[in-house]
């Protein structure tokens, strides 16, 4: 048996879910959303419980931040997610105040200009993320394997050193010594 909610309006009918696409408008940018809600069989009223409000809310957010170029909250959960940050760390490294990713994520808040700015900054480049964190003195709460992955080469590496000699009286130029490193995978591709 479906239990239904009776209508707050006439007590007779039953609350059904619906949900409509709707064309809305932001900053000459059309686009399509849909909001739900909940309709009465008996009296025709259409009401917005808290859950749909809120729905509704982020629906119209995303719609906007999209418009404006701004990160989504999915985006912004999968660039904390991939430095392994915690929402409480990313507000303390990035800024925004204690609950800021949290609403960020939950698409309920838009970032500002200027920390959108920041995200995108530190999406297009690890360098900039650890370059923050070390400015903001957290580098002691990463796990030291991140930090050790970060600051080191994976692949083995063998040394070559070159040494160019020009023609002209041994004791006027120098012999010069060019370090140079190559990972062990190309020497092994140029023998084949």
């Amino acid at each position: 048996m479906e239990d239904k909610t009776l209508c707050p309006l006439c007590g007779e009918g039953h609350m059904t879910p619906r949900t409509e696409s709707m064309q809305t408008e932001y900053r000459d940018k059309l686009g399509a959303v849909t909001l739900r809600y909940a309709e009465c069989d008996a009296c025709g009223s259409e009401i917005t419980g808290d859950a749909d409000g809120r729905a509704n809310k982020r629906v119209v957010l995303a719609f906007r931040k999209s418009v404006d170029g701004l990160l989504a909250g999915a985006e912004i959960r999968a660039l904390r997610e991939k430095f392994g940050i915690t929402q409480e760390q990313a507000a303390r490294l990035f800024g925004g105040g204690p609950k800021a990713f949290s609403k960020y994520e939950a698409d309920d808040v838009a970032p500002s200009e200027a920390m959108n700015t920041l995200l995108c900054l530190v999406r297009r480049s690890e360098d900039a993320f650890w370059e923050l964190l070390a400015l903001k003195e957290m580098t002691a709460e990463l796990p030291a394997r991140r930090v050790a992955k970060h600051r080191t080469m994976d692949v083995p590496v063998i040394r070559i050193e070159l040494t160019i000699r020009h023609e002209v009286a041994p004791d006027m130029l120098p012999a010069h010594t060019i370090p140079y490193r190559v990972p062990l995978d190309t020497m092994n591709m140029v023998k084949h």
